[in-house]
């Protein structure tokens, strides 16, 4: 439904809250002429009644005060489609701080299929191969990444029903390192390129990018019948009239392009850089063994810079992360009986190798042994008391005692 109270020249948009939503914030129309710092800015409803947000947040500071040329660190994006909950604070995907929330939210998980799921972040990665990103699923933990949520409805934040997508964005269009930025699921159809092409152009914001009068571009609010792709183009900023490119009143330049502007800050595809990833190999257990519930996995994880984090997936659901070693993850207890899948992800912040094992969980059933072997419920190898004949029992504490007091775990 169209929001009748978006008309041209209004200032501030007084929308009544949904219930269990942040109370309604400043918005105010792109164009306005003036904006204070930390209110929003959002595009009249298009053809298909849905609004695009920025919020103003201050310019940046350099050393040089030359904010044009600086290559952001943040050359991660991380596709979240599984919740988040989130704290006030200055933007920091590290820590789950979003200068969009006012108070501790909570954004549900987006609902979609597989098959829609796999498409859209192929076309986010599609839209940003040119340049030097790497697009993943798993939360890159302590390293400058980009998030992108994908979930939940614009009331949770305070914003308009209509909106669709939300980005912070500077005075002088400059990098927000570690931003978070949003496609609201809730008000878009379960459709993978529409969804993908909001979040091109909320995360392109926290690059510095503006909207703009191109319609084959991400940036533009203009109405297009193709796939979009940043182009290498001159285009006038602005929804549907030409204006300098900035918020609020900010001017930070008079036009742009989107990839000359993305290539500046965050370098050409296969620019020279890390490019090899880590090397990930599980021990124990080995593919298809018998183990009981609560076993261990041991792995190796190695990398020519250094291994950042390693996360542990069940049957494709995040379940445990480690930043430093000793790695081993012990598994839940609670975990039934049958067949699993247990996937494990190693990346050094940039790159990021996966080893995934299949077993099957039975009650009684012998634990790994720590070298490669898996579990079987008979057999010399069968633990007594605690201990094997060849000592892989005290390997087996060791490692125990090791996640009990020194592993070092990040969950989300």
């Amino acid at each position: 439904m169209r929001l009748s109270c978006l008309v041209p020249g209004a200032l501030v948009l007084l929308v009544a809250p949904a219930i269990g939503a942040e109370p309604a914030r400043s918005v105010h129309l792109d164009g306005s002429a003036t904006v204070s710092l930390y209110d929003f800015v959002a595009t009249q409803p298009n053809a298909t009644d849905l609004q695009f947000a920025r919020q103003v947040l201050p310019a940046s500071t350099t050393p040089t005060g030359d904010t044009t040329a600086l290559v952001a660190q943040s050359r991660i994006l991380y596709l979240n489609k599984n919740g988040v909950t989130l704290s006030p604070g200055n933007n920091d995907s590290r820590t789950n701080r979003s200068s969009i929330v006012s108070a501790q939210t909570t954004i549900q998980p987006w609902a979609v299929s597989a098959t829609t799921w796999t498409a859209t972040v192929a076309c986010v990665r599609e839209i940003f191969a040119p340049f030097d990103v790497q697009v993943v699923e798993t939360d890159p933990g302590n390293v400058p990444h980009i998030e992108a949520i994908f979930g939940g409805s614009p009331g949770q934040v305070g914003l308009p029903n209509g909106v669709a997508g939300v980005s912070p964005f500077t005075t002088d269009c400059s990098i927000i390192e570690n931003s978070i930025v949003f496609t609201f699921t809730d008000v878009i159809p379960a459709d993978a390129r529409l969804a993908c092409e909001i979040q091109a152009q909320e995360i392109a914001h926290s690059f510095g990018l503006d909207h703009e009068l191109l319609a084959s571009d991400p940036m533009t609010y203009l109405p297009y019948n193709g796939n979009r792709a940043f182009q290498n183009q001159t285009a006038s900023c602005g929804e549907d009239v030409s204006r300098p490119c900035g918020i609020g009143g900010s001017v930070c330049r008079p036009n742009q392009n989107s990839v000359t502007l993305l290539t500046e800050r965050l370098g050409a595809a296969g620019a020279a850089g890390d490019t090899i990833a880590p090397s990930v190999d599980v021990i124990s257990p080995t593919n298809g063994a018998v183990v009981p519930p609560g076993f261990t996995i041991n792995f190796d994880a190695t990398d020519n810079i250094g291994v950042t984090s390693a996360t542990l997936y069940v049957d494709g659901t995040m379940a445990d992360t480690l930043s430093a070693p000793p790695f081993a993850f012990v598994t839940s207890s609670s975990l039934s009986e049958g067949t699993h899948t247990f996937k494990v992800e190693a990346t050094d912040g940039k790159n990021i190798q996966a080893q995934e094992i299949t077993v099957t969980l039975r009650k009684g059933a012998q634990p790994p042994d720590g070298t490669g072997g898996g579990g079987t419920t008979g057999g010399d190898s069968d633990i007594a008391g605690g201990c094997s004949a060849g000592g892989h029992g005290s390997y087996l504490l060791a490692f125990a005692l090791l996640g009990l007091v020194g592993v070092v775990r990040r969950r989300r």
